[in-house]
């Protein structure tokens, strides 16, 4: 009986480690032959994002998608112009509506500054007190009010008529039993108070962060968060004294900025600390205040000494981020397709230099770099492997360019993978990475073919020993 116990326990423990499964499915005939790819995020100070689950469209238009997960969890597909999202309750199975179909021009496909436009999608079943049906009707009360007192930001000192306006929206949702939905208002509230405030970070930390439960998988936690924590550190630099915070982050001993952060009146004990400190390390990481050795380091012994799995998780997914596209670390992985539909992985290359480049068809520099490429690889080709991502839309005219132009090297399509332009941060065309025969950026961004690139390559052989 005993080692039946055991056993039974251990079964509950894998599958509530394991989670529960979403499936999301539907039936569209505009999105046949796509493939439909649903994320989610890493982490939500960072943005980084990851699959959860995809599926192609058949011949008639159905596709069906699953996924584990043990709590609620935001997830959501970029598809076309779009940016359609859910919360996906474990267990769950989703008919879910798609908008109609609707491309990026080539224009927006490489601006880095297009705002998708973002729909909470339907479902075919909308039962009254799903998650999904509540918060969409909370969206929809809440945004008139939103845009009522940002409008009015900083004209009145009197808050009495927000107060109102709370109470309000909030009646006709105050019986409700869902924990998810009951937090995702409050942390709504809580930020139109902190936009309606400004000045008072202190009364908005006290009342919805200080020893409250992280959310970590909450959007409206996030945001929030995001909003009350951005640039604390400088505040913390100014009242505790610059050369004081200054040498305990030098110390890259993390236990020492939890212990300063402790004593700190607005943060106190407990998880809030350590998501402060990883939001710290990543916003820094992108300004001059402290070396990216340094807070590096700090996000090493933060990932090693954690025992939160899930906030660990959070620091190694920023890790990733800001150690991206930096030479000595490895770039993002891709897997796409050539001309005669074969997967081609960054690994397939392991061993050999890649010149990697992105590239298009209708460039005029791209095609002038390709006659530079050719020559270069006839050259080198025992050297190093050079691989073109293309970013076209119509792989007809690409297939059909490079017949006509014959060139030997790899040549690969973005499509199956469009995350691809965001991940290397693809702005213009063309762009060069080189990374080594361990599959590490050696160079990013590289100089193009005409840019001595040769010599340079050369060059970093001969520093290694391998000429």
């Amino acid at each position: 009986m005993k080692s039946l116990a055991v056993f039974i326990l251990l079964v509950i423990f894998q599958s509530v480690e394991a989670g529960q499964q979403v499936t999301l499915y539907g039936n569209d005939t505009s999105y046949i032959g796509d493939e439909i790819v649903f994320n989610k995020y890493s982490d939500q100070i960072s943005g980084s994002e990851t699959v959860v689950g995809k599926a192609k469209v058949n011949s008639k238009g159905a596709f069906s998608l699953s996924f584990d997960i043990d709590e609620v969890t935001f997830v959501f597909s970029y598809t076309g112009i779009y940016k359609l999202h859910l919360f996906a309750v474990p267990g769950n199975n989703y008919e879910i509506i798609l908008p109609p179909r609707q491309e990026k021009e080539p224009v927006e496909l490489l601006n880095p500054y297009f705002e998708p436009v973002v729909i909470h999608l339907a479902t075919v079943e909308l039962a009254k007190n799903e998650l999904n049906t509540l918060i969409r009707m909370f969206n929809d009360a809440y945004l008139p009010y939103y845009n009522k007192h940002i409008v009015t930001l900083g004209q009145k000192d009197d808050f009495s008529e927000l107060d109102e306006d709370i109470i309000t929206m909030e009646n006709p949702f105050s019986s409700s039993g869902n924990a998810y939905f009951n937090d995702y208002r409050r942390y709504r509230y809580g930020l139109l108070r902190y936009f309606a405030y400004q000045q008072r970070s202190k009364s908005i930390s006290d009342e919805y962060f200080r020893n409250q439960p992280v959310l970590l998988e909450n959007p409206a936690f996030m945001e929030l968060f995001n909003q009350v924590y951005k640039n604390y550190f400088h505040h913390l630099s100014r009242t505790a004294g610059d050369s004081n915070l200054g040498n305990v982050i030098r110390t890259c001993n993390i236990d020492s900025i939890r212990l300063f952060l402790e004593s700190d009146s607005v943060i106190g004990i407990g998880n809030l600390s350590n998501l402060v400190i990883l939001k710290f390390l990543h916003d820094e990481f992108y300004d001059d205040n402290y070396s990216r050795s340094s807070l590096l380091a700090l996000l090493d012994a933060y990932i090693a000494e954690n025992k939160d799995q899930k906030m660990t998780d959070v620091a190694i997914s920023i890790r990733d981020k800001v150690t991206r596209l930096l030479t000595g670390f490895l770039p993002p992985a891709f897997a796409l397709y050539n001309g005669d539909s074969i997967l081609i992985s960054l690994d397939d290359f392991k061993g050999r230099y890649v010149y990697l480049n992105f590239c298009s068809c209708f460039s005029y520099t791209c095609l002038n770099e390709f006659k530079m490429l050719e020559a270069l690889y006839a050259k080198h080709k025992d050297l190093i492997e050079v691989v073109t991502v293309i970013i076209d839309n119509d792989e007809d005219i690409i297939n059909s360019f490079l017949k006509r132009s014959n060139y030997q090297w790899t040549f690969l399509h973005y499509g199956n993978q469009s995350t691809i332009i965001r991940d290397y941060d693809v702005r213009a065309f063309p762009l060069y990475y080189l990374i080594n025969r361990e599959g590490k950026l050696a160079m990013s961004p590289a100089p193009s073919p005409g840019e001595e690139f040769e010599a340079r390559l050369f060059k970093l052989m001969r520093s290694k020993g391998e000429l």
